[in-house]
């Protein structure tokens, strides 16, 4: 019982620290340093590395001094073999690639799915704007999502249902009352952990994502748009085997090394 209740101490104590700073930093940013002036009408997203400057600081603190918890260790912030972060971003490449297709069906394009309204607030920025948030937002993120949620539900759960409860707070806290989003962004959270969790780092889920989102904000500046079913199925198709053979090669991987170091294959 303890350490349930530890477990859901940490995991309150994060979630409560995530919503309160946003509100307060959404407050800020829209009274004391949003101007309506075409800087700032492209680069809203500054918001957002904004908001992760400050969070991450927040959370090291609570951690350490609430629950004498040195997030980089708890994290795994681990040196990551050239293999290891190869196979990392080839899963985020193919990840990118596929929402990018999968953004252009038509069906997803209707106002009813907001992928096109998530992808012009991330992608519509200055280079250097999404530099900060692909770099900043991303360490901060899977620190949050990938080493602290999800080691603390592995603390007293099993592994499987760890992944999945991260896969779920991940999708609702970013895409809160969006379905089709908060499934995207379950989907998403689950492959990175997998990784985070064969790899043992948590720079495998921050390489990853810097490769997913960085394919897609080229794609959707210089990229080819279609409509064409055929083109965008068999895309959709090639980055799915990417993922795939990157997701399998990982596990292959990650077995080799258990059996070689003679440790217990996750």
């Amino acid at each position: 019982m303890k350490q349930w209740g530890l477990m859901l101490a940490k995991v309150g104590v994060i979630i409560g620290i995530y919503f309160a700073w946003f509100f307060t930093a959404l407050y800020i940013f829209n009274h004391f340093i949003y101007q309506d002036n075409a800087w700032f009408q492209q680069n809203t997203l500054i918001f957002i590395v904004f908001n992760d400057i400050v969070s991450f600081p927040l959370m090291y603190l609570a951690l350490k001094y609430i629950f004498k918890v040195n997030i980089f260790q708890a994290a795994r912030y681990r040196k990551m073999g050239g293999r290891a972060l190869v196979l990392s971003l080839v899963v985020g490449l193919g990840a990118g690639l596929f929402t990018v297709a999968f953004a252009q069906w038509p069906g997803i394009q209707s106002e009813l799915v907001q992928f096109n309204v998530l992808f012009d607030y991330l992608y519509r920025v200055e280079w250097y704007v999404f530099l900060l948030f692909l770099l900043l937002g991303n360490i901060y993120k899977e620190t949050l999502f990938r080493g602290v949620l999800l080691n603390a539900f592995r603390g007293v759960l099993p592994l499987f249902i760890s992944i999945v409860l991260q896969g779920i707070l991940y999708g609702v806290l970013f895409f809160t009352g969006d379905i089709p989003l908060s499934i995207y962004g379950f989907l998403g959270a689950v492959i990175f952990a997998l990784i985070y969790v064969w790899f043992d780092s948590i720079w495998a889920p921050i390489a990853a994502q810097v490769a997913c989102q960085g394919i897609q904000y080229i794609l959707w500046h210089s990229g080819p748009k279609t409509d064409n079913l055929a083109v965008l199925t068999t895309g959709m198709a090639i980055s799915l085997i990417i993922i795939v053979i990157g997701i399998f090669l990982a596990k292959r991987e990650v077995r080799n090394t258990s059996t070689q170091q003679g440790a217990i294959n996750l």
